[in-house]
């Protein structure tokens, strides 16, 4: 679908779609709220709508005023040109003003894989990195240790995956299939023993690696067919074989590593409105007393606050508390704001650390680097 497609790589903020004018739809419940807005197209024939729905499914139409029915040529692909075609890009302007206004990037398109991304950032300090320009949704995680990929998250059509399957081992499990042979889905790549993977592979979300060997790598499909505690497990056993047998656990130093975007957020506002102290979402084992370093991204991209953490597990109440996985929040308190130029990525780079996307534990060598030079 056109909506669903626009939108693979973001997700909505509640809070800025009311903001914006979206209303709860009637026959909404607790359980599937719906928010929906609509306005005339520029040409005044038209009227665009968009639903919004807490359980992630998107829709829309357009709508013939004349005629009070839906304009369906604007669903042709690849219309160009000509009066349908004008139509079609005026409602994707309609679209693209929405994103930019109230929902919020993320790489990858399944919720499950946005949550994979999170938890390897934590339990190993790495980012994902984007290597290949031409396939700029397929990701890569590599060992701290020696630099080599555990973890490739993938885009796939979902019958190559199939296809492999019958091909490696006629006697696999049945499947129930949650997918159209031609529909695009993530998966990630994992190192296995290649004794187990026989096994493995028996089990309903694992198959025989997708463009990898075979005989080493399995592919975990991330639309929920694995719990995320099966599938963590997983990458544990990835990560231990391509370290080759030494420590996964990033060692704490009582210091963690968090992103703000200043597009979306002045921390410096909300430092002043809350008198030194601000409330801010919580995704790790953070205590207090531990000591926070927020990293301003661009245009920014440096550090720039150091804080106290003074209270931690808290109920969320701040600006996406709508939304999944912004469940705890912890209060910090600003020690000390450092200029762009003090600690920039180069710095960051240079004592073992990289860009931060997501909160996470601080390198020793660049928490003892910015302990030497404050």
């Amino acid at each position: 679908m056109l909506e669903s497609d626009f939108f693979k790589r973001s997700r909505p903020d509640f809070r800025k779609l009311k903001a914006f004018g979206f209303q709860l739809a009637s026959g909404s419940n607790d359980n599937r709220h719906t928010y929906t807005y609509s306005e005339e197209l520029p040409d005044g024939q038209f009227r665009a709508e968009l639903s919004v729905s807490e359980d992630g499914s998107i829709t829309g139409r357009v709508i013939d005023l004349e005629t009070n029915e839906e304009y369906l040529p604007i669903r042709v692909e690849n219309q160009i040109g000509g009066f349908s075609g004008n139509v079609r890009e005026m409602y994707l302007e309609f679209l693209a003003k929405i994103d930019r206004a109230c929902f919020v990037p993320v790489h990858f398109m399944f919720d499950q894989a946005n949550r994979t991304e999170a938890w390897i950032s934590r339990e190993y300090g790495v980012d994902v990195e984007f290597p290949w320009e031409k396939y700029p949704g397929n990701g890569t995680f590599k060992c701290s240790e020696n630099s080599k990929w555990f973890a490739a998250l993938l885009t796939v059509e979902y019958g190559k995956l199939t296809k492999d399957a019958d091909a490696a081992d006629s006697g696999e499990a049945s499947r129930a299939d949650k997918h159209d042979e031609e529909e695009v889905v993530e998966v990630i790549n994992l190192k296995a023993d290649s004794e187990k993977i026989p096994e493995l592979t028996k089990i309903p979300g694992v198959y025989h690696a997708w463009h990898m060997n075979k005989k080493h790598w399995i592919s975990v499909i991330l639309d929920d067919t694995l719990t995320d505690a099966q599938a963590f497990d997983l990458i544990r056993e990835s990560y231990r074989l391509v370290s080759d047998g030494k420590p996964t656990k990033v060692k704490s130093t009582g210091a963690w590593m968090i992103p703000s975007n200043p597009k979306i957020y002045d921390v410096d506002a909300g430092f002043r409105g809350g008198r030194g102290e601000i409330e801010w979402h919580q995704h790790n084992n953070i205590k207090p007393g531990d000591e926070v370093y927020i990293y301003s991204s661009a245009p920014n991209s440096a550090i720039l606050y150091r804080c106290e953490v003074v209270a931690s597990d808290l109920h969320y109440h701040g600006m996406f508390k709508e939304s999944k996985g912004y469940e705890r929040s912890m209060r910090i308190r600003l020690i000390e704001k450092y200029p762009p130029d003090k600690y920039p990525l180069s710095f960051i780079k240079a004592h073992g650390g990289s860009v931060v996307r997501s909160a996470r534990s601080m390198p020793k060598e660049l928490y003892e680097a910015i302990k030497k030079s404050r």
